[in-house]
């Protein structure tokens, strides 16, 4: 019986040993990839060499060719590469035996570009489904490569494609599972913008809020959320800051998310970060405004200063030049204080166009079928 265990041990090892991963040379075949808006043509022929921490890739423009190289890390690791003024910063994980890449550019231009590498169980074919993801939206092509040394028994057929919104789902199983769900997990951070402006001074508690995703929220390399979908929230909290003491206050409830094609869910989410003045306090998700000790000290100052001067032209006028500087003095103070006592302190403000962020409390749970649904 051990010698059994052992035997079938010894099979497997050398089986994964076996396995070439990604290893191989592959040629694009035009006619079964859809090609959109890449920054630059595809590499017609890759040679891919995978070990156990790297996958190597070598592309270029004729076979044996003068490559281009690139290094995917496998251990969790993030790989850098400086070209000129362009970083790019990748880092990959696996879902199930298909790899995701995802490298951020950064130089005259920025943007991320997410890949997700699969190949084919008899090893003929690499399928490719790039995403690259700009400030001005998103663009998605397919590329299929074919490893000549493999023989393919039966004619490639070209990959059925589904649209969803902005979003394409590349695998036609997943296309056909209308019941297969995408997952944004609780804890995810989403990036508004406001379409309306809110602060202290005119904004009531129960008022409503209309922001904008201004960044796109994918799931295993789809997209779920495209940007510009539409989240509403509510005004829980509007406090000015008091005459005398206090500070102004401003809570938001972020209560439901709509798709561009009208598919909507609840939740009950909190502000996670804010690009305005003032200091979030994130268990509560409440923005508390600045004091103004500051300008009021520099309030009553100047007042001071302005009464000890007019003092001072009274008492010369009379003989009694500090005398007159004094009583100015304390009467420029009081004023200065009057008038502090007669402020309010700053309000928090968040204009139309401010950013903000989103935690969510709840996973947020979405059919291919309701992905697929065409805009209202």
């Amino acid at each position: 019986m051990r010698l059994f265990a052992t035997s079938i041990l010894v099979v497997l090892a050398a089986s994964a040993q076996s396995d070439p991963g990604f290893s191989g040379v592959w040629k694009l075949d035009r006619t079964r990839s859809e090609i959109r808006n890449l920054p630059a043509s595809p590499d017609p022929f890759l040679k891919v060499e995978q070990s156990g921490t790297a996958l190597t890739l070598r592309a270029s423009a004729e076979e044996n060719g003068a490559s281009t190289n690139s290094v995917y890390p496998l251990d969790q690791r993030t790989e850098k590469r400086q070209v000129g003024n362009i970083t790019t910063s990748t880092i990959t994980k696996w879902e199930g035996s298909a790899l995701l890449v995802n490298t951020l550019v950064s130089g005259p231009q920025n943007y991320t570009v997410m890949e997700r590498w699969k190949r084919s169980r008899d090893g003929s074919t690499l399928t490719i489904t790039r995403t690259i993801v700009r400030l001005s939206g998103e663009s998605e092509s397919v590329l299929v490569y074919e490893n000549p040394a493999v023989a393919v028994v039966t004619p490639a057929t070209r990959p059925e494609r589904v649209t969803v919104g902005q979003a394409v789902i590349p695998s036609a199983a997943e296309a056909q599972d209308t019941t297969a769900e995408y997952m944004v997990d609780a804890g995810t951070r989403m990036l508004l913008r406001l379409t309306n402006s809110v602060n202290t001074k005119r904004t009531a508690v129960g008022d409503k809020v209309y922001l904008e995703t201004a960044v796109p929220v994918f799931v295993n390399g789809h997209l779920v959320i495209p940007r510009g979908s539409y989240v509403a929230g509510t005004v829980i909290e509007s406090q000015r800051a008091g005459r005398v003491k206090g500070k102004s206050a401003l809570n938001l409830r972020f209560d439901t998310l709509t798709l561009p094609n009208g598919v909507t869910r609840d939740f009950r989410s909190r502000l996670g970060s804010a690009d305005a003045s003032g200091n979030l306090d994130r268990s509560e998700g409440k923005i508390k405004g600045e004091g103004n000790k500051g300008g009021d000290a520099r309030t009553v100052g100047q007042t001071t200063a302005a009464g000890a001067g007019i003092g001072s032209i009274a008492g010369a006028a009379s003989g009694h030049l500090g005398m007159g500087a004094g009583i100015g003095a304390a009467a420029g103070a009081a004023a200065g204080l009057a008038g502090v006592l007669g402020s309010r302190g700053p309000d928090v403000v968040l204009p139309a166009g401010t950013t903000v962020e989103l935690v969510l409390d709840r996973e947020l749970r979405f059919t291919v079928a309701e992905l697929r649904r065409r805009p209202q």
